[in-house]
């Protein structure tokens, strides 16, 4: 009984990771409706507070620290059932990139709207649309070498291929890429699927 629970700890990491992500995106929404609305429709991206960023900011680590758990341990899945090194190092370089995109928006809702903070918002918004398409190609690596193990994860290998190719590609396109967010999110529910059946036995496939 206790080998089929092993990965039990990584599935609702996986999927706390998801409720994170889209508490974040929530909390990001009433926080830019207000200020919006306090300014009377302008356009220009709207400032936080300090303490709006610091609690979207811890949302949003808590999001990411139970992600990137449940990475580690896929990775370690993929290593004990499928022998596949694949992502080995490619995770930790999506961990990487990944990590650098909330930095960049947070230092960008701090700056927005300040008397001279005009030269760093605008390197902000630079900074972030270059690290979108940074994870953008990372992820699609990343994607398509998931299409590469031997075998179906009970199932789940190209449902969680593709839509984390569709999340990346958003990335890539840089203005869907607030939908890549919500597709990631889907993303790790489906993993914590996986690590919820990681222990069933499958037959491999022939490649």
């Amino acid at each position: 009984m206790a080998n089929e629970n092993r990965y039990a700890l990584a599935g609702w990491a996986a999927m706390l990771s998801a409720a994170g992500t889209l508490a974040m995106l929530g909390l990001s929404f009433v926080f830019d409706f207000a200020q919006i609305a306090a300014r009377k429709g302008s356009f220009t991206p709207p400032r936080w507070s300090p303490d709006q960023v610091a609690l979207v900011a811890g949302v949003d680590a808590l999001g990411w620290a139970l992600g990137i758990y449940a990475l580690i341990r896929f990775r370690d899945l993929l290593r004990e059932r499928y022998a596949f090194h694949a992502l080995d190092h490619l995770i930790w370089i999506v961990i990487g990139a990944g990590l650098l995109m909330p930095l960049a928006s947070y230092a960008q809702r701090l700056l927005a709207g300040s008397e001279d903070g005009v030269a760093g918002l605008l390197s902000g918004v630079a900074s972030t649309l270059v690290l979108a398409v940074l994870n953008g190609v990372i992820g699609i690596v990343f994607a398509t070498r998931l299409l590469r193990v031997n075998g179906n994860l009970n199932g789940y290998k190209k449902p969680l291929a593709y839509i984390y190719l569709a999340g990346s590609i958003c990335f890539l396109l840089v203005l869907p890429s607030l939908i890549g967010v919500v597709l990631l999110a889907a993303w790790s529910i489906l993993l914590g699927l996986v690590f919820f059946r990681g222990e069933e036995l499958e037959e491999l496939e022939v490649v």
